[in-house]
């Protein structure tokens, strides 16, 4: 038997990726803030990322919802962008009437704003390396979002964000922490088309 000083390199790396994808580790981005909502931590690399989320995030009852907002936010990140907070939980919010469900704990949401379906490509491969539809020919495919349960977290490409893709993301995050054992993927993915195309 080999002792563990002689195998080769390429078995440590794959032995540490196991256990920091396991543990929940989530690679840090570059410069990385934190923005906190009633229910949701969204981080970002710069201020005009969160107004374009903001700006970006259209649905109806959004300013309904907003009047009605009781979370008071510090003051600072009020002035990075006043009306995120009230649109992403107000979001939220819909998703869980729309399903009839909610969440056992709503506060462990992390939402990671990325530039680009590249760089949230490039995320969903550190949680899942082998799955079907990695790299093309010409470096990394793109994808819109995508919600990793273990982390309780979404990924979003800033790029392609509108209301639906949050919404759909969000009905993963309800689902899965709505029931013991959350149901089966396509069954998800069902109820996410749905919700998504339920917002006016």
């Amino acid at each position: 038997m080999l002792s563990l000083r002689r195998q080769p390199p390429l078995l440590w790396l794959c032995c540490l990726f196991l256990g920091l994808s396991v543990s929940g580790f989530i690679p840090p981005a570059q410069a990385q803030q934190v923005f906190h909502t009633q229910s949701a931590t969204i981080y970002y690399e710069d201020p005009a990322s969160l107004r374009e989320m903001e700006h970006r995030l259209r649905f109806s009852q959004a300013s309904k919802f907003s009047q009605s907002y009781f979370y008071t936010q510090d003051p600072v990140q009020a002035a990075l962008s006043p009306g995120l907070a009230a649109k992403v939980d107000g979001l939220l919010a819909k998703v869980c009437l729309l399903l009839n469900k909610w969440p056992k704990k709503a506060q462990g949401l992390r939402i990671f704003l990325l530039k680009d379906g590249k760089q949230v490509r490039q995320r969903h491969l550190v949680f899942q390396p082998f799955q079907n539809g990695g790299p093309s020919w010409f470096g990394y495919g793109r994808l819109e979002a995508f919600y990793e349960p273990r982390t309780r977290s979404i990924f979003l490409s800033l790029e392609d964000l509108h209301a639906g893709i949050l919404a759909h993301e969000l009905t993963h995050f309800v689902l899965c922490e709505s029931f013991a054992v959350p149901p089966p993927a396509s069954l998800q993915e069902d109820w996410g088309r749905y919700v998504e195309s339920s917002l006016d």
